[in-house]
């Protein structure tokens, strides 16, 4: 060790994340802290060890510089470990860093965590430096790798021993009670967040998570965290958010849980904690159609709830079955007019590509969000994540059609459908959100609603968007 190092316990690395050419997110790119490492840092203070975080997807350091960034900020520190945190989109890109890492520091120990180490932990052991991967929650798994449990004695945990890969068993799943310290937000540049268009009303704007896991069941997700839903209380949300508004300023709060309306009892009380405070926050939120009750979406709407995304996924009722969804058609129908009626923004997701889709459903489902008039369209084609059923499935199938996880962005067909192409999915893609986009009352209604100059430029970045995607579609329709 060189005189006047600085030894700490553990570096945090995020790779940055930049859409290909062609998907809608190119020219609307969005970008925020990562909600698991920082809690884990805090965790990880708590228990007295030293961390720092290298965010490069929130700082926006490209893969091309992150070498020359890491030796610029960090040659004069030691690190008995480096954590690298990586979702399936950036695995590949994960796999070069680490290897770059070891070159830089060959003694220091790499841990992968992260959606994509949790599901397929081999992958990881045998394409990357890794020498540990963590699977689920880390911050158990990864306080006793700094305490130096013994490898074997750490459940949550794959290693390397010789020629073979130990699995150990899953690590228990933790208690989000009042105590739970709140995420190590000074440890990144909390003002780089930028949020996706059309999600905000004000800025500044970030992410907060209220829950770990979810008890559905659906073909599609990886399910990171388990089925066992785990809550905050309202008051420690309330908490954290005074921390947000008052020491980093945001005003706006888009809440990433995977459904914020699980608790019909929680998020009332949420709500009248947030009506007596004073803070003046704007918010949106996620949930599942068969969540929705009309007096707690009022009581949403005047806590400041602006916008809430609903996983349609479908309006055929098949389709939803096929991907155990446990919601139909008229769970969604009720979802979007009752929210519509209070004044709230309807975000529909859907996907194209599902099990037992066909053209004519596709073509339906296009007719379906012209006559509930959601207010925004989110679409991707369904895209087999490690973890997921469908995943599983169509690898025992021998139906993945590529294994390069750069493409599993959600705009490429990954899997054989059984009754769709590629050129008919791009095809439904493209047309899908041309004609949900281009209807002339979205756009008289979206010209009437500019009030600003940044209401202006959202307009204009979501227009870009449109026409990058459609003429860089028709480009890949050829090409394929």
């Amino acid at each position: 060790m060189r005189k006047n190092q600085k030894t700490y316990d553990i570096l945090f690395v995020i790779p940055h994340y930049g859409a290909k050419d062609g998907f809608i997110w190119k020219a609307i790119e969005y970008r925020f802290h990562s909600p698991g490492v920082l809690s884990m840092a805090a965790f990880l203070r708590q228990n007295n060890f030293n961390v720092l975080v290298f965010d490069c997807n929130l700082e926006q350091i490209q893969e091309k510089d992150f070498v020359n960034e890491f030796k610029k900020r960090y040659s004069n520190y030691n690190f008995r470990f480096i954590g690298v945190s990586t979702a399936t989109q950036t695995a590949n890109q994960a796999y070069r860093i680490s290897f770059e890492l070891k070159k830089i520091l060959p003694y220091t120990k790499i841990v992968f965590g992260g959606p994509h180490p949790t599901a397929l932990p081999n992958d990881v052991l045998e394409n990357s430096a890794a020498n540990f991967v963590v699977m689920g929650e880390g911050e158990n798994p990864i306080l006793d790798i700094l305490n130096n449990k013994s490898n074997d004695e750490i459940k949550g945990l794959a290693y390397k021993n010789g020629d073979e890969i130990i699995v150990n068993q899953a690590s228990e799943r933790l208690s989000l009670n009042d105590d739970f310290p709140l995420p190590a937000y000074d440890l990144v540049p909390m003002h780089l967040c930028k949020p996706l268009i059309a999600s905000y009303k004000k800025l500044p704007a970030t992410i907060m998570l209220t829950a770990r896991g979810c008890p559905g069941n659906c073909t599609f997700c990886s399910r990171t965290m388990g089925h066992q839903l785990r809550e905050m209380s309202p008051k420690r949300i309330i908490k954290e958010l005074e921390v947000l508004y008052y020491e980093y300023g945001f005003r706006q709060i888009i809440f990433y849980d995977d459904t914020f309306i699980s608790n019909r009892e929680r998020i009332s009380e949420f709500c009248d904690l947030l009506i007596e405070s004073e803070m003046k926050i704007s918010w949106t939120c996620s949930s599942r159609v068969d969540r929705v009750y009309p007096d707690l979406l009022q009581k949403m709407k005047n806590a400041g709830c602006h916008q809430i995304m609903y996983g349609v996924e479908s309006f055929n009722d098949d389709v939803l079955k096929n991907i155990n969804k446990r919601t139909n058609r008229q769970d969604i129908l009720f979802a979007i007019s009752e929210t519509r009626k209070v004044g709230i923004e309807v975000r529909a997701a859907l996907m194209l590509g599902n099990k037992g889709d066909t053209e004519e459903i596709l073509k339906e489902n296009l007719k379906c969000l012209k006559k509930t008039k959601p207010d925004l369209l989110q679409l991707t084609i369904t895209t087999p994540l490690p973890g997921s059923k469908i995943f599983q499935e169509a690898s025992q199938a021998n139906k993945i059609l590529t294994y390069n996880w750069d493409d599993y962005e959600g705009d490429v067909q990954i899997m054989e459908h059984e009754n769709l192409d590629y050129k008919t999915l791009r095809k439904y893609y493209r047309k899908t959100y041309m004609s949900f986009y281009l209807r002339p009352s979205f756009i008289f209604k979206t010209l009437f609603s500019i009030n600003s100059l940044q209401a202006l430029k959202t307009i204009m970045l979501g227009a870009v968007a449109i026409s990058q995607m459609f003429f860089v579609s028709i480009f890949k329709s050829f090409k394929r």
